[in-house]
C-alpha cells in the first residue's frame, strides 16, 4: 500500500503542506480497496458513508431515470470520488458510482474525516479546497448542460479530458453529453469532416 499512499501524498501536496502528525493520522484511517470493471463503490439509495481517492482507474457516476442509466460524471486518477453532497449530509446516495475499469482507491469514512477535521486544521483546509473545486466542477457542468449545444459540450470535453475520453465507452460519453449514442456518432463524423476541410 506504500506506493498508493505516495501517490496520495503527492496529490495532497498540490493543495496543502503536509505535516507528519497529519500524514501519520491520515494513513492510519485509510483503507485500500480494488475494484473490477462494473463493481459498485456506492449504489443509488445506499447510505453514503465514504469518499475515496482514486489511485488508478476510471469511475462513472450514473442515475436511473425512466428505465435508463444516465451518466452524470466521471472520475479518474487523483480525483476524490463519492456521492459528496450525500456523504456530507449522511443521506442515501442520489447516484451509483461504478468502476469502468480495474481501479484502486484509498477510502476514508465519514467519522474518520470528521476526526481529521477536528484534529488537523490543515486537513480541514484541504477539505474546503476540495469542496470548492468540486463545486466549481459541478457548476461548470450544469452551465454546460443548460447553455451549450451538444457539439460545444463534446468539444469542451475533448479539450479538457482527451486522455480520459479515450478510456470511456462512447455510449457513456453520449449519456454524459445528454444525447443518444447515434447522435454522438453523427456529431463525431461531422467534426471529422470539418477537420479535413
Amino acid at each position: 500500500m506504500q506506493e498508493q499512499l505516495d501517490i496520495l501524498r503527492m496529490s495532497m501536496l498540490q493543495w496543502i503542506p503536509l505535516d507528519e502528525a497529519l500524514w501519520t493520522d491520515l494513513q492510519q484511517r485509510l483503507q485500500y480497496r480494488t475494484y473490477q470493471k462494473r463493481d459498485v463503490l456506492v449504489a443509488e439509495g445506499q447510505l453514503s458513508r465514504e469518499i475515496a481517492f482514486v489511485v488508478r482507474g476510471g469511475f462513472r457516476y450514473h442515475k436511473a431515470m425512466d428505465g435508463e442509466e444516465v451518466t452524470t460524471y466521471f472520475s479518474f486518477e487523483n480525483d476524490w470520488i463519492g456521492a459528496y453532497a450525500d456523504f456530507v449530509r449522511q443521506s442515501p446516495s442520489e447516484v451509483t458510482i461504478e468502476a469502468m475499469e480495474t481501479g484502486e482507491v484509498l477510502v476514508l469514512g465519514y467519522n474518520d474525516m470528521q476526526a481529521m477535521y477536528q484534529r488537523h486544521p490543515l486537513f480541514e483546509r484541504f477539505g474546503r479546497l476540495i469542496a470548492e473545486h468540486l463545486l466549481t466542477c459541478f457548476g461548470d457542468r450544469m452551465a454546460s448542460l443548460l447553455l451549450k449545444t451538444p457539439e460545444e459540450r463534446y468539444e469542451k470535453t475533448l479539450a479538457d479530458n482527451r486522455h480520459y475520453v479515450e478510456r470511456v465507452p462512447q455510449h457513456y460519453i453520449a449519456s454524459y453529453l445528454g444525447i443518444r449514442p447515434e447522435s454522438l456518432s453523427r456529431l463525431r463524423n461531422r467534426m471529422m469532416r470539418k477537420a479535413v476541410l
